[in-house]
This record gives C-alpha cells, structure tokens and sequence, in this order.
C-alpha cells in the first residue's frame, strides 16, 4: 500500500508580505534553494514567487511601506513544508549544516519528524516528513502525537549518498499553524465555516483537519499578548490560495460562490478555496 494519501483539502501556495524583499529572496532561493518562477516590479509592486521548477508555494510581495509585524499583532505560528519522502528531510538537514542556517528545534511527532526555523522576518518555518499514515495511531477520534527528540544520525545516513539539496519536486504545503487571540473562537470557526475536524489538542491549542490527515490548520494562543489581526501594511502572511474536493465544497460553501469561495479567518488573513 502507498504511504501517499490525495486529501480532501490541499494548499497550492500563500502570499507572504515582506520588508526587505531582496533579503528574503535570498534566504528561500540560496539557503533553502527554493526556485524562482517570476520575479515582477511595477510601479507599486515587487512580486517574486517561488517553489519547485513546476509549482508556486510562496509568493513574496512587497510595496516598499511595510513594517514588521508588531508583538501584538497575530498571524501565522509557522507555514509547515512537506516533503515527499523522509530522505528529502535528511538531506534539508545536511543543507541546513552546510549553510550554517539556524535551527529553532527539531521534532519526532510520531505521525512526522519535523525541523523548525525562522525567516529573516521572523516568520516561522517548519520542514517536515510525513510517516506512513497506516501507522499513525488513533484514540477516540484523535490522532496520537508527541513531540520526541529526531534521530538525527539516521536521518543523516539515510541522506548520505544523495545530491546537494535542493527543493524537491512533490514538496507542498502541509500544514498552516495559526496564532489565536482566542483560541475557542477560533476553533469553533474553522469547525463550522470549513468544516474541519478536531483531532488533537493541548493545552490553548487545538489541530484541525479533513479525510484523518493529522492537521490541515493548527492554532494556538501560547502568546497572550497577540491581540489583533495583523495590520494592513505589517509583515506576515496576508493570503492562504487552497482546493478542496467539490463535493465538501458544495457542502460547505452555498451555490452562489460558484467554484470559488474566499473568506476572511479570525487573525485576518484571507482563504482563498477552489473546488476542484
């Protein structure tokens, strides 16, 4: 059986509002040697997307007014990036040594092993490696996951005769984690407007998903100072572009949004969802 499973909700790419846009560029392009698909200046606007050689996953824009998101502002926790196979992640790993790029931890979660960093501005990143899911474990509904320390010598033997790295063909957004100002709110709106399930939670945070993945969105409120939705012109994640099967579209969503439905989520930020 195939450890891949196509889910009722997927993201293609988002749009990441930035400062320094040529810093940032060259922290996903040389350090985590994403690929550049467009680079566009008008006379408002600077554009640059990146992703693999075939698909956009991150658009950087800047209108050269920006700020950097404030201590009270709430927006993404991290934007999580999956790559297709558990070597992939190995070979991150022995990038992010060559690189001498700073790592905020590392995490074995039981259905994932994962490396978290941060952008030049401050935005949260995690890389991540999905386990088999006939192997996550489930009770009464929730999906079992822990946070163990990563075997890093076997994730670096296993990526020990491959290539330089460079970003995967197959890699995609796996999952979004928000910040919330109030966690109870929040959670009841991604139940009711997107019709996600609860299937973990801790302490002031809650995971979310559709079709048994282990988190489509995550959200917590471990920041009690985020109190309002990030500014107009602050830095962060401005736009979340996702499909979703057409049948839980149709569902979800009311014949007048046709094939395309766009909301705004509690911290702000704009879902763009497509059925397909």
């Amino acid at each position: 059986m195939s450890n891949k499973k196509r889910y009722g909700l997927n993201f293609d790419f988002i749009i990441l509002r930035v400062k320094n846009i040529e810093k940032m560029k060259d922290f996903y392009v040389k350090l985590l040697k994403m690929k550049i698909l467009k680079d566009e200046k008008n006379t408002d606007k600077r554009e640059i997307s990146l992703g693999t050689e075939t698909k956009e996953i991150i658009r950087l824009i800047s209108y050269g007014n920006e700020e950097i998101k404030g201590y009270d502002e709430t927006n993404v926790y991290h934007i999580a990036y999956l790559l297709p196979e558990r070597e992939d992640l190995g070979n991150f790993l022995r990038n992010c040594v060559k690189e001498q790029i700073k790592l905020d931890g590392v995490g074995d979660h039981d259905v994932s092993e994962a490396i978290y960093l941060t952008d030049p501005e401050g935005n949260g990143i995690e890389v991540y490696a999905d386990r088999d899911y006939h192997n996550w474990k489930w009770e009464n509904g929730h999906v079992v996951m822990g946070t163990e320390q990563v075997d890093v010598e076997d994730l670096l033997r296993i990526s020990d005769n491959m290539p330089e790295f460079s970003i995967p063909e197959g890699t995609k957004i796996g999952h979004i984690h928000m910040e919330s100002s109030d966690i109870e709110n929040d959670k009841n709106f991604y139940v009711e407007k997107l019709g996600l399930n609860i299937v973990s939670e801790m302490p002031k945070a809650y995971f979310l998903s559709v079709d048994g993945y282990h988190h489509h969105f995550g959200m917590n409120q471990w920041n009690g100072m985020r109190k309002i939705p990030k500014k107009t012109n602050s830095t962060g994640v401005e736009e979340i572009y996702a499909t979703m099967d057409k049948e839980k579209f149709k569902n979800i969503f009311s014949e007048k949004n046709g094939n395309k439905a766009v909301i705004e989520l509690p911290n702000g930020i704009k879902l763009a969802v497509i059925a397909e």
